[in-house]
């Protein structure tokens, strides 16, 4: 009978020469980290416009976008997104979008907006094969342009497809991975944190996130009345499972971002600052203390406009201490 033969047993010499060959130090990481972070926060939206992606969100201040659209100076940098984990994390969005269109190009139903490449030709076509204009394959899809100057709002839908089955609408594609649920859905994040399963919290996830679909409604309104649904594509970044949500036009859903939208239009033509928004009640709310116009905004219903306006004369109000506070009020008090 032969026997198997014995494991391979490195001398400790031999082994010591082999843990030589490895490098604790990174090589290629910090050179790729330092090429990302260089285009880091590089955005493609216009300044003089507002977004469906922005106005969708529960913190969406129309007030902000006012400053933006006048052209305010900031009065701070800023904030910038300074993890490279984070730049991975959108550029693996990016990544699962052009996949899905990729697909539907391959198909022969994306329609869109197209850029030759070779001679920097941009129409708008059904999944063309080539460059109508120098016979090109170097296209890229652009997407699906929206505008509504009126109201000061355009975006990009992820896609439309025209022709699958007699059926055109708008597509929406949406990577979910934890961040998502922290943000769009803190109940199921919740259930994560008390030891849940992401498998388990996928399978409960039965419907577009609100914000989602605020911003598909508002895509469809741009497009109306040559698309009248719109498709959500979600993809799970930690089992790479897919579900597909049908969603029609019901414009009930923004009236008020339209409302708040169109009080913002009308606001950049008079020079006249809209109101802030409800959440907004004092300077130091969460979201108002990181925002890049909070001076200029609160200085101008205390009365200093003009200073207000140029922030480089601009009086920065320090709150003094909780004890030295007290200490007044209860002067003040016996007075």
């Amino acid at each position: 009978m032969t026997e198997a033969p014995l494991p391979r047993v490195l001398k400790p010499s031999a082994l010591k020469r082999l843990k030589e060959t490895y490098k604790s130090t990174d090589l290629l990481l910090p050179s790729l980290q330092r090429h990302v972070m260089k285009s880091s926060g590089v955005s493609s939206h216009s300044t003089h416009m507002m977004h469906p992606s922005d106005m969708s969100h529960k913190e969406w201040c129309g007030r902000h976008d006012f400053y933006r659209i006048i052209g305010t100076p900031p009065e701070k940098e800023a904030a910038a997104n300074p993890s490279f984990r984070m730049e991975n994390m959108f550029a693996e969005g990016h990544t699962i979008h052009e996949k899905y269109q990729t697909w539907l190009w391959e198909m022969g139903v994306l329609y869109g907006a197209w850029h030759c490449r070779a001679c920097d030709l941009r129409w708008e076509g059904l999944s063309p094969e080539m460059c109508p204009a120098c016979g090109s394959l170097r296209l890229a899809y652009k997407e699906v342009p929206l505008h509504r100057p009126g109201y000061l709002i355009e975006g990009h839908s992820d896609g439309a497809v025209h022709k699958l089955a007699d059926w055109s609408g708008l597509i929406e594609i949406k990577s979910i991975g934890i961040g998502t649920l922290r943000f769009e859905a803190p109940r199921l994040y919740n259930r994560y944190q008390d030891g849940e399963t992401l498998e388990n919290i996928w399978w409960k996830i039965n419907r577009p996130f609100t914000s989602h679909l605020k911003q598909g409604q508002l895509y469809l309104w741009m497009a109306w009345p040559r698309y009248e649904e719109i498709v959500f594509i979600y993809e799970s970044k930690f089992n790479q499972a897919t579900k597909e949500f049908v969603v029609g036009y019901n414009p009930t859903l923004i009236a008020p971002l339209l409302e708040t939208a169109r009080g913002v239009a009308s606001a950049v033509r008079s020079g006249v600052p809209p109101p802030r928004p409800d959440w907004a009640d004092q300077p130091d709310a969460k979201i108002c203390h990181s925002c890049v116009y909070r001076r200029t905004c609160w200085s101008i219903d205390d009365g200093a406009a003009q200073e207000a306006n140029d922030p480089s004369t601009a009086v920065k109000v320090r709150r003094a201490k909780p004890a030295v506070r007290k200490r007044q009020l209860g002067a003040a008090a016996r007075v």
